[in-house]
């Protein structure tokens, strides 16, 4: 039995990851692309050798005339909502690229109807299926370092020319193979939601999520555009449910050719972790002073960009739990957006408290 699988959208990111991760599936069938972008779609069939039977410039005529098991859905943010709805009201299990969506309400009702239809809803975070970051979080669980007291995190990223509708610069170091990114994709707030915080940040608060298992229930912040219509660099401050506090911190102004950053800095009652993500470097330090060094990954695993569409063909096949669940990206939709308000407002709000 394989794994039939419809994907909407072709640009950049499903042309660099899923459908490359699909056509490397030996349990997986790209059973139809859609796009309306005319020369997207016919790069993408070409490229991996969809038949024509199986291309569509409709995302909703896919959805009624293919045989699918799932979908997944890489399109610009403003488009998420929609076209998951459209997935998810047919039953299909679903990988939702990140942002989940851009507005709360918009998130929770699709996590409710993916309940409701007794389906699986993916969201596109790699890092989630990074065996260090697994290591990590049942090394916290575990209570290796005791009840988590403060965290930092620093995410710094190659996408400042993303924001400006120049994605040129890039095209070597963030793999446009295929298709590259819409000009507007990123850089019109309309169609993005933000810069920073919606495309970035969403990455980095996911995952300190993940790893720590907490809960952030208010947030101050301050974003700043510089010479961009949307944001460019964001600096957080949270407090969490169990009562700790955290900084997290994020640009997009890294050069092209320099590395990216991703770095977290745990600190519990009975001990701390530094990790860099970027890096494969975990570091344990516990009460008595002993020092645990996680086993180091090589680079081409850090940030495993087939794993999600992996993990929706094993749910497909009933050989698999979700690795980034809707739950996950509800909170981190309600996290960014308590960013941006918080900035604009210039006060501390409640997480999920939007109105």
């Amino acid at each position: 039995m394989s794994a039939r699988i419809g994907v909407i959208g072709c640009g950049w990111w499903a042309t660099r990851a899923h459908l490359p991760a699909l056509q490397a599936n030996p349990d997986a069938v790209i059973a139809g692309i859609a796009d309306p972008d005319p020369e997207n779609r016919a790069r993408a069939a070409e490229r991996f050798a969809v038949p024509a039977d199986r291309v569509y410039a409709d995302a909703g005529e896919m959805l009624a005339k293919a045989e699918l098991d799932a979908a997944i859905v890489a399109v610009p943010h403003d488009l998420h909502a929609p076209l998951a709805r459209a997935v998810l009201d047919r039953g299909l299990h679903l990988l939702l690229e990140k942002p989940m969506t851009i507005r709360p309400p918009d998130a929770r009702v699709l996590a409710a109807l993916a309940k409701e239809r007794g389906v699986e809803l993916i969201i596109g975070y790699p890092w989630h299926y990074n065996r260090q970051v697994l290591a990590v979080r049942d090394a916290i669980a575990d209570g290796r370092i005791g009840t988590i007291e403060y965290v930092s995190c620093q995410f710094a990223s190659i996408v400042r020319e993303l924001y400006r509708g120049n994605p040129e610069p890039y095209r070597d170091v963030l793999g446009y193979s295929v298709n590259p990114p819409g000009l507007r994709t990123y850089a019109d707030p309309e169609i993005s939601g933000g810069g920073q915080g919606q495309t970035q940040v969403t990455h980095s608060a996911a995952l300190l999520f993940l790893i720590t298992g907490l809960r952030p229930v208010s947030v101050a912040a301050m974003t700043e555009p510089f010479e961009l219509a949307v944001d460019l660099a964001d600096a957080v401050v949270t407090r969490f449910d169990n009562g700790a506090v955290g900084s997290l911190g994020s640009t997009g102004s890294v050069l092209p050719g320099h590395d990216e950053i991703l770095d977290y800095r745990i600190f519990g009652s009975a001990g701390h972790i530094l990790f860099d993500v970027n890096e494969g470097v975990a570091v344990i330090h516990g009460l008595h002073g002993e020092v645990h060094r996680l086993p180091g990954l090589p680079a081409e695993e850090r940030y495993p960009d087939w794993a999600p569409a992996d993990n929706l063909v094993d749910i497909v096949l009933g050989r698999g739990a979700n690795g980034s669940p809707a739950s996950l990206g509800v909170l981190t939709v309600e996290f960014v957006d308590a960013i941006y308000r918080a900035a604009r407002e210039a006060r501390t709000v409640r997480v999920g408290a939007e109105g």
